[in-house]
């Protein structure tokens, strides 16, 4: 259902892959148009993960110092991200985010994303 709801996650050529400070824990994105979906995945299925997540802002096709609402198709929350990020990821009740990124309003007279 998330995959046919989002564009970005149909495509194959659109992967870009997000530093986090754990190799236990992974981040990419997907964007297409105006589809942008980041994912998050605790990679050890027995524990807890923690990692900083760094976001690439531009490649997103936002400014590098912006905050966005994302929805997390997962658990129906909503989070306010900007380019560094926490998270805990629990195997068998939260082991991934697929967020969906929001768009904030396009300021008059600041640069165009990319």
């Amino acid at each position: 259902t998330i995959r046919r709801r989002h564009p970005a996650l149909q495509r194959l050529r659109n992967l870009h892959f997000h530093h986090t400070d754990n190799d236990a824990v992974l981040a990419y994105s997907k964007r297409t148009g105006t589809d942008t979906v980041v994912v998050v995945v605790n990679l050890d299925p027995h524990h807890t993960q923690e990692a900083t997540v760094s976001l690439d802002m531009p490649r997103l096709g936002l400014d590098r110092h912006e905050s966005v609402p994302v929805h997390d198709e997962l658990s129906g929350e909503t989070y306010h991200w900007g380019g560094t990020n926490y998270v805990r990821l629990t195997p068998g009740r939260a082991p991934a985010h697929v967020l969906h990124v929001g768009r904030s309003t396009p300021r008059i007279g600041g640069p165009a994303a990319s």
